[in-house]
């Protein structure tokens, strides 16, 4: 099965969290948008304290190994914003333009969204998009509510 993958499912794989052994078999045949890449390249050197080269090169061999990255067009630019309109809420649904992004793509793509954030899982829920939960870093899935 083919799923979009929000940053954190790559950062995980990347990092080791736990959500590692759940995006793994996936990252073959996955996609993820470039957008959300960037975050991701941020997070492990921003956040993780890795170097900018390997990070890259840690990317390169997920592309290598068949990740594929789809470029932010208009039709997707679109939609996410969107998306975002008609779902972001300041109490209980605060996601991002990049969550945005990632749903958008599953939508677009017709695939499961990979992701451990609740509020983007909710969004996604809502918007008819099937969602594969990951386990966060404390271990915890998003759950339909």
């Amino acid at each position: 099965m083919s799923v979009v993958l929000d940053a954190y499912a790559v950062i995980a794989a990347l990092v080791g969290e736990p959500a590692r052994r759940d995006v793994e078999p996936h990252l073959g045949t996955a996609s993820i948008c470039a957008a959300n890449l960037s975050e991701v390249a941020d997070v492990c050197v921003r956040v993780h304290d890795n170097e900018d080269a390997v990070v890259r090169e840690r990317i390169d061999w997920l592309i290598a190994g068949g990740l594929k990255v789809i470029p932010l067009d208009l039709t997707l630019a679109i939609a996410a914003g969107a998306l975002r309109a008609r779902r972001y809420r300041k109490q209980g649904c605060e996601i991002s333009m990049g969550d945005c992004m990632a749903a958008a793509l599953a939508a677009a793509c017709r695939q499961p969204l990979a992701t451990s954030d609740p509020h983007l899982a909710q969004a996604a829920w809502s918007e008819g998009i099937r969602v594969l939960p990951l386990p966060d870093s404390r271990g915890r899935r998003p759950r339909r509510a």
